[in-house]
This record gives structure tokens, sequence and C-alpha cells, in this order.
């Protein structure tokens, strides 16, 4: 550890570290073990200073909130170090304060409890309450609910869901035998350990969920980078933002094959062809039994390379469509789950299924209030909104024609959306008058009966609920309020996103875009 390397820790902890500098610290976190070690001493001495100077100030200890991330400091580190030093001399913290000012301390642990919701017990000791300290060693055990913590010294910030089985081994290295996890680790919390039964899980300086049960363990990298290995200290393998990884009961990495994903997910059960005064009208397109598709390619798209010139003309020229066979009257349910069996329920079969299928949504919708609006979503294969007929979102996925249009997409594979490596695509912000826009929607499958999708819309401003490790719960774009049935069928998708593919999104009457009648084009 040179000079350099000191000043730049304590700017960091001085709060006048610049953006460079805190690049340039970053770089040295990952590199350097000794100036992680330094890192997190030198921000325990701040924290002591800190609590020194409050204690002092009122003539007693005052019991003090820690925050997981020092950001600002006035006290300059060499007057830290300096009054610190003086303090051991002449008595810190009132240790050698006169008997009448002496008083009690409150003997502080590694981490503490900020919030519980549920109940769950910490070892022996009793009752998990907000507030609670905890200590090397203590365990935590949730059959439900949530619980958050953040440890003292290296302020690292810890979610945990039940049911959750967690063991504190020190304020650096935590045990996790069953639940779920979600940590984001400060600068001076690098080198954090999580452990599973399978694997061991080192922080880099990020923000990362591990999952643990029986069956063996999971991690996802929201930010930043982990290292992922043995517990015979064979170094590990990196992990970046959006790396997804699942380890079976050996510590084996396990293959995630993007069928098995997608057959998990539930198929809602909803009628494709009820209509309303209310709905958003559509069809589904697909190429007749007696079509003959050949395949060169492997999954060569047929049907939305051939769809191209219906978008090219604001969907206003439909002649493409007479190459298609078309199924009964669709009214818009929204795009979530799974659509194994959609062409049965709208009518398409019988129809040639290597040539893929695809609905087409149409008309006139008002969103529910003026603003900036955004569509975040995914589909495995065909997924493309446009407005006033200009395309303005595609979540598509890499195959899909549509890519040819070149639509604005940012990918954020931190958040996770069903079978996508990429994560959720959300489009470019989007004016909007509180007036009715025409809207269109394509949604299919390239070959095959089965695809996933979920299209939900995000309005500039507004605050939604967040999931434990972080993803807003955008509404699903819906445009008519959906009935008890359909709602139970939603939230029990919701349910299995949440607790098997870490989505989400949220069921919102307020967000719902309201249809001007206007039939489905000839």
């Amino acid at each position: 550890m040179n000079d350099d390397k000191f000043k730049l820790l304590h700017r960091y902890l001085d709060g006048a570290i610049t953006s460079e500098e805190l690049s340039q610290l970053e770089d040295l976190l990952r590199t350097d073990p000794d100036a992680r070690a330094t890192l997190r001493s030198l921000a325990t001495i701040d924290a002591k200073w800190q609590q020194f100077v409050a204690d002092n100030a009122v003539g007693k200890p005052t019991e003090r909130e820690f925050v997981s991330r020092i950001t600002t400091r006035a006290i300059p580190w060499w007057l830290t170090l300096s009054v610190l030093a003086a303090s051991l001399i002449f008595g810190a913290f009132g240790w050698f304060r006169a008997p009448e000012q002496q008083v009690t301390r409150i003997e502080l642990g590694i981490a503490r409890v900020i919030r519980v919701e549920g109940q769950g017990s910490v070892g022996k000791k009793g009752i998990i309450a907000e507030r609670t300290e905890l200590y090397s060693g203590d365990e935590l055990v949730m059959p439900h609910g949530l619980i958050e913590l953040a440890f003292r010294e290296t302020g690292v910030h810890v979610i945990a869901t039940g049911p959750l089985k967690l063991k504190l081994n020190s304020d650096q290295h935590v045990l996790l035998l069953e639940g779920q996890v979600k940590l984001v680790v400060p600068p001076q919390g690098v080198g954090f350990v999580v452990d599973t039964a399978q694997r061991k899980f080192v922080d880099l300086g990020t923000s990362f969920v591990v999952s643990a049960n029986a069956s063996g363990s999971e991690v996802l990298v929201l930010d930043g980078q982990i290292s992922v290995g043995a517990h015979d200290g064979v170094s590990g393998n990196l992990m970046h933002e959006g790396d997804f990884a699942k380890f079976d009961q050996e510590g084996e990495l396990k293959e995630q094959r993007e069928e098995d994903l997608t057959n998990a997910v539930p198929e809602l059960a909803l009628r494709a062809t009820k209509s309303g005064d209310g709905s958003l009208q559509g069809m589904i397109l697909g190429y007749d039994e007696s079509h003959e598709i050949e395949n060169e390619v492997p999954w060569e798209d047929f049907i939305a390379r051939s769809l191209l010139p219906l978008i090219d003309t604001g969907f206003r020229e439909h002649d493409c469509l007479e190459a298609f066979k078309q199924g009964k009257q669709l009214s818009f349910r929204g795009i979530a789950g799974a659509f194994h069996k959609f062409p049965d329920r709208a009518g398409l079969t019988p129809y040639s299924p290597g040539g893929g299928w695809m609905t087409w949504y149409h008309g006139q919708v008002a969103p529910p209030r003026s603003g900036r609006y955004r569509f975040w979503g995914y589909a495995d294969n065909h997924l493309l909104v446009a407005i006033n007929g200009t395309p303005v979102f595609e979540g598509s996925r890499r195959n899909s024609s549509f890519k040819k249009l070149g639509i604005p997409r940012s990918n954020n594979p931190a958040f996770p959306c069903l079978i996508a490596s990429a994560g959720f695509a959300s489009s470019d912000w989007i004016d909007l008058e509180q007036e009715p826009v025409q809207l269109d929607i394509l949604f299919g499958e390239i070959a095959g009966n089965s695809t996933t999708g979920l299209l939900l819309v995000e309005r500039e401003g507004e605050r939604y609920e967040e999931t434990f490790w972080g993803q807003p719960k955008w509404p699903i774009f819906l445009t008519e309020n959906p009935n008890d049935k359909e709602l139970a069928e939603l939230e029990r998708l919701v349910n299995h996103l949440e607790s098997r593919i870490m989505g989400s999104f949220s069921i919102s009457k307020e967000a719902i875009w309201k249809v001007a009648n206007e039939a489905m084009p000839d």
C-alpha cells in the first residue's frame, strides 16, 4: 500500500472522491486484497471516530443508526487517526472517565436487523425483531417472510426471504442453507463471502442474489462481478452483470436449456376470443396446413418476414395478409406467461406449425394520463408495439425478422425476464397526451405451437413497488379491467415468476389504456 493508494481510500471516506478516482478505486479493490483489507479497517476506524464524537458531544453514549455506505464525513482523515490515537491515550469512549461520569455501553454486534416482515428466530435467543443486534455464530430461521439487515463494519446490506436458514459466521462471511438473499456490497465490504452447501460466492464489489435449498443453489449477478468457487480453496470463475448460474447437489453447474424454462412457465386459461364493447380486437394468422414450409435454415423466420410490408405501410396496406389463414376474432387479454395452446384456443388449428403463428391487435387506445411512457418485456419469438403506425418497441428474440427494422431497444440483464438471457428489453420514452392513438401489437411464434411473452408499461415519474432484489413491478399492459377469474390467473403467474424466475409485474387498474371502439381491418 503506497501513498497514492492510501490517499485514494481516504478521499473515498472523506466523500471527496471524483468519478475518475472512484473508477480507479474500484479497479484497485478488485485486484488488491491489501487494499480491500485496509479500506475495511479505515472504514471501521472512521465509524468509531464518528461514534466517539457523537458520544462526547452529548456527554453520554448515543445509540447510533448505521448505514450501508459512508459517503460524507467532515473530519479530515489525518485528524481522524490523530484524535483516535489521542482518545486511546486519554481514555476512549469514557472508559477512564471519573466514576460519576461513567456509563454502561451497549454491546454492539456485527450486524443489526433493520426490518422484519413475518416471524422468525435467532437461534435460541428468541424472536427476530427490528433493531435486534446480531453476533458471530447467530443463526436466523424464518419459515416465511422477509428480513433486512446491515453489517456494521463492512457496510454490507442484506435482504433475505423465507423459508430461510442463514448463519452469520463473521462480518465478512455468511452460510446460506436455505432461502434467498440479495446483497449490496460497498467498496469497504469487497471480499464478502456467501457459502452454500454447493458453492462459495465471493463478492468483488457488486450486488447479487443467491438462492439455496436441498436440490442445489443459484446465483444471479445484478451489478459488478463475483467469483464463484468450490469449498476446497480452488480459484473460482468470474461472473458479471446479468450472469445466472444454477448448481446441483454436487456443486456441478446445471445447463439451463431454454425449452425447459419455457415449459415451466404456466399458461393462463383466459378466453382468447372473449370480446366486448371496450375490447381491443385482434386476429391470429398462420399458414394453412397444406402450405409447404421448407426450412432450409433451422428456425428460419417466415411469418414475421412476410408481415414486414404491413409494418412498413403503417399497418394500412393489408395485401400481405392474403397468404395466411385466419382464426377467430380475438380480444386482447394482455401478453403474459406461456402460450402453448394458443393456436387451438384462438381457432387457428388445423394449420402448419412449421411456419409459426402471429397475433395482430389493432385499435384506438388512450393512455390513462398524459406523460412519457415506455414499454418493457420480452417474447420468444416475436413482440412489436407500434403507435400511430410507427414501431416504438421491439422485444423479440434475436432470430426474429423484426430485428431488421432497427427499432431502438435497451437490454437490462439485471432484470430477469422469462428465458431472456439479456433480461427485460425496454423502449425509448414516448410522449403521449390523454387522447386516442392508433395501437398495433404483433406477438407470435417463429415455428411450432409454444411461445412465452410479457408486455409491461411504465409511466415516467410513477413510483412502483420493487421486488426484494430491486426490480420495479411495472404494470402489465392491459386495455380493460380483468375480471375476478382473470385477476386470480395473473396473480398466480406473478407468484410463479417471483419464486421461480425472479421476474415480476403488477396488475393496476390505474394503468389501463382505454379502447376507443374501432373494428379490425378487413
